[in-house]
């Protein structure tokens, strides 16, 4: 997605590289507004009804696919034993502590967002002029 103003414009120039490559909630909301001819109030409902919708599949283990963007899915990682492994450091043996199963969302992003990537030179140079 392109926005109507540049990423270099964003940001004051004593921002932190942080603050120069995040697109933040308010430069979104305008985007939206902009590209979509609603009202700001209006693109911020959008918005916050997307989240609330997402939030929700997510907390229904569902699988979420936002757009042709990116694919969100609930998965269940299982538990692990205690195992014995080494200290890399001093070579000592050691007893790796088991891990209780857990929850996890996995993002995997879809063709739209592969094929809008920089070319590998590309990013190079913008994110050394950062």
């Amino acid at each position: 997605m392109r926005l109507a103003e540049p990423l270099q414009s964003r940001a004051p120039l004593d921002a932190t590289l942080e603050e120069i490559l995040a697109l933040t909630q308010s430069q979104l909301v305008n985007a939206v507004a902009e590209r979509s001819e609603l009202s700001k109030a209006d693109a911020k409902r959008a918005l916050a009804a997307l989240d609330d919708i997402v939030l929700e599949e997510i907390g229904n283990a569902e699988k979420v696919r936002i757009g042709g963007l990116v694919q969100l899915t609930v998965r269940l990682k299982p538990a692990t034993k205690a195992r014995p492994g080494r200290n890399p450091a001093t070579g000592e043996e050691i007893t790796i502590a088991a891990k209780p199963a857990s929850v996890d969302v996995r993002a995997r992003p879809l063709a739209k967002v592969k094929e809008a990537l920089p070319s590998v030179q590309k990013a190079r140079r913008r994110l050394a002029a950062k």
